[in-house]
């Protein structure tokens, strides 16, 4: 408040109406200069019984000079911060003086000045008073005079500590910037020449942790030119017209340093969809930015080029008007790493630390399935600080032989254990002396370091509702040779050599239907495709998609078609798939019928889809809406029978050798007649109960009287088996 308004309100019932009146402010979320004595009046006698006991006319008088002050304050100079107005309010050291063009609050400070004896204020107080307005002024001035121009708070230097050589894997990404940003920022000239407008807006999208913040930084770094990062939450702020604010700033400052560089980090936060915005702020903000990046033509701006660079994970969610040509008119889309990807990120982030000679980067890449470029930069820290842990044991084991330990103390006492570790520890690290660990002569990491962290490290793409399985290969199937032969045509081979079908003419099948009996390796097959093609995979249940809100199943399923365009070539697989599309019909609900349309319109390719492959198993295909199945969607049905004696063996072994403990002979027990109509899962049911009968009689290891005696008291899983042959004959002309 200015001095004005605070000189103003000096006696008790002046004081405590004012504080009504802020807290009636705030409520009615209303201006001082809307205020009206009555609405206050009448605020008072409901809401404060102490105040309402004073007489109409004192309450009336009072409220009418506290009001005054406000607007006063409202309409005129308003220096001093709010925390300066909580400290100086009520104090009886106050500057007594107003402005002269105010009479009306003069007459008030009269009216309020403490009497002297006389009924005069003393020579001595007006002086004091005089000197402290007079200092506040000065302070004043000079805290205006001292502070920064906006510009000047607006950091331009280019990035420092990070290059393009630290990035690797994502080479087609940089091309992209090459062809956006060399030309246009070093030599704009040459655009002007040939009357071509150059980029405006690139936006950078993909899951969290690809590089995307990283690539953009090292890119500015290399090029030298101005550089101007806006942090998306950084620029919202709670007071009105601060936000829009900050943006133009920033944007007027770009345009004066030209050529410049502007990187927008996290921009779904400052343009969101205006249709969805929660409050007037955020559509003020879009705005802002909308017309901001319009102001960047090169027209307006001398011929000097601005080029605004922005990232995001959910580009669905911005708002359509920035995504026009114009604006953000080239998107780059940097999505999950391959396991080439992978094994060049590998390279680039180990450039500096030593490595030993045994660490095998192809290896590392194949069982790192799902990792982004955040979670390689975290398995090679935590691999240094493994290798850093084993120093440290040396060290204290190296210390503790040089030792002779007399004292029995730090066997029964934990705490003095430790602490006895600590000092030995310190003072063999402060021995510069003595030799080195055995061992460690070196400080190079070691392959056993990555494998000794690699299984604590969850990849940010599984928490995302990505599956990685890459332990998962044809040999832990076992028999379905016919099964495997066409997957291996409809998935495996369009992601290794794609240009084999290009030479023929035709596109790959773009989904399979898994169907036949439960428990007869639908899933485990699904599984095997992905990690043989060294695919990323999604899994989804069929039922966990829908939602008992309306619209969310869709969104839900475009999300998911969402995630695999990021991760190309991505193998998305649907279990009970029945459950999320059934027939559509009178008698079914619109929320299903809704589901079924928006997973076809997904499949009719009027979306992107290509690396994009679909699997599907169902118990049930007769079930399954018909539109599924017709060409061009998932046109390869496959069916999955029970296995033949022969295949029962060979399921078997493929069990066996996953366990090792087992004689792999033991696997001849499935020709017999007593495992016959077994599925895949009760053969795994017969190695289980195997094992527990072999427990029971107290054997060295499982004998084919333990397989024998567990054959007999399993039944077969699959019942009626005449109804999958009914169904094959169906779909027999589809299948072949």
């Amino acid at each position: 408040m200015s001095s004005r308004g605070r000189s103003s309100l000096k006696q008790g019932l002046d004081r405590e109406i004012y504080q009504v009146v802020l807290k009636y402010l705030d409520d009615k979320n209303e201006s001082p200069l809307k205020l009206r004595p009555t609405a206050v009046y009448d605020y008072i006698s409901r809401s404060n019984s102490s105040l309402k006991r004073r007489s109409k006319k004192q309450l009336e008088d009072s409220i009418e000079r506290v009001i005054d002050a406000l607007r006063d304050d409202a309409s005129g100079d308003d220096e001093d911060e709010m925390a300066e107005l909580e400290g100086e309010f009520g104090s009886d050291e106050k500057s007594k003086e107003g402005k002269s063009t105010d009479w009306m609050n003069r007459q008030i400070v009269n009216q309020w000045a403490t009497p002297t004896a006389n009924g005069e204020k003393s020579e001595k107080n007006k002086k004091r008073d005089g000197e402290k307005a007079k200092g506040e002024r000065e302070s004043k001035r000079q805290k205006k005079s001292s502070a920064p121009a906006p510009d000047a708070k607006i950091n331009i230097a280019p990035p420092t500590g990070v290059c393009l050589k630290d990035l690797g894997g994502v080479g087609k990404v940089k091309r992209q910037l090459k062809e956006h940003l060399v030309l246009p920022l070093l030599s704009p000239q040459e655009y002007v020449d040939r009357k071509i407008p150059i980029p405006r807006g690139i936006l950078l999208h993909g899951p969290p942790g690809c590089g995307k913040t990283v690539i953009s930084r090292a890119f500015a770094a290399e090029l030298g030119v101005p550089f101007i990062e806006i942090l998306g939450p950084s620029v919202v702020s709670g007071m009105s017209g601060e936000s829009e604010k900050q943006v133009r700033e920033h944007f007027e400052r770009a345009k004066e340093v030209a050529p410049c560089l502007i990187f927008i980090d996290e921009i779904d936060v400052i343009a969101p969809k205006r249709d969805n915005a929660q409050s007037q702020m955020e559509k003020r903000i879009v705005a802002q930015l909308l017309i901001s990046m319009d102001s960047l033509s090169m027209d307006t701006n001398d011929g000097k080029p601005v080029i605004v660079l922005a990232a995001t994970n959910r580009p669905d969610s911005l708002d359509p008007a920035l995504r026009r040509g114009g604006r953000f008119d080239t998107e780059i889309n940097m999505g999950v790493p391959n396991e080439s990807m992978r094994e060049l990120i590998l390279k680039a982030l180990t450039r500096e630390p030593k490595l030993t000679d045994d660490v095998n980067f192809t290896a590392l890449a194949k069982r790192t399935a799902g990792f982004v470029g955040a979670d390689l930069k975290d398995l090679v820290s935590k691999a240094g600080t493994w290798s850093m842990d084993q120093y440290r044991e040396a060290l204290e084991k190296q210390a503790a032989e040089g030792e002779m330990d007399i004292d029995d103390q730090a066997n029964r006492d934990e705490d003095f254990a430790v602490d006895r570790s600590i000092a030995r520890l310190i003072k063999r690290v402060r021995d510069t002396e003595a030799s080195r660990p055995e061992g460690f002569e070196d400080t190079a990491i070691s392959m056993e370091a990555f494998e000794a962290v690699l299984p604590t490290i969850t990849p940010s793409s599984k928490r995302e509702g990505f599956a990685t399985v890459p332990d998962t290969t044809w040999r832990d199937v076992g028999a379905l040779a016919n099964v495997r032969e066409e997957l291996e045509m409809a998935i495996c081979e369009p992601i290794k050599d794609p240009q084999k079908f290009a030479n023929y003419g035709i596109s790959a099948p773009t989904g399979v239907l898994l169907w036949g009996p439960p428990g007869c390796g639908k899933t485990l097959l699904a599984k095997a495709v992905a990690a043989e093609s060294k695919a990323n995979f999604i899994s989804v249940k069929g039922p966990e998609l829908l939602n008992k809100y309306v619209g969310e199943s869709e969104r839900a399923l475009r999300q998911i078609f969402l995630r695999a365009r990021s991760s190309v070539p991505c193998v998305i697989f649907f279990d009970e798939f029945d459950a999320l599309v059934p027939k559509r019909s009178t008698d079914l609900h619109e929320a299903s019928a809704r589901v079924v349309n928006t997973l076809l319109t997904e499949l009719d390719g009027l979306s992107e889809r290509e690396g994009i492959y679909l699997i599907a198993a169902t118990n049930r295909p007769e079930m399954i809406d018909e539109a599924m199945m017709r060409p061009g969607r998932l046109e390869t049905l496959l069916y999955v029978e029970l296995p033949k004696p022969e295949e029962r063996v060979d399921i078997l072994k493929a069990l066996i050798r996953q366990r090792g403990v087992i004689d792999v002979e033991l696997a001849e027990i499935g020709r017999r007649d007593e495992c016959k109509d077994f599925s895949g899962a009760d053969l795994e049911s017969l190695l289980r109960k195997a094992g527990q009968h072999a427990l029971r009689r107290r054997a060295a290891k499982i004998e084919e009287v333990d397989f024998v005696e567990a054959a007999r008291n399993i039944k077969p899983s699959v019942g009626d088996i005449r109804k999958y042959e009914k169904l094959r004959e169906r779909f027999e002309a589809k299948l072949w």
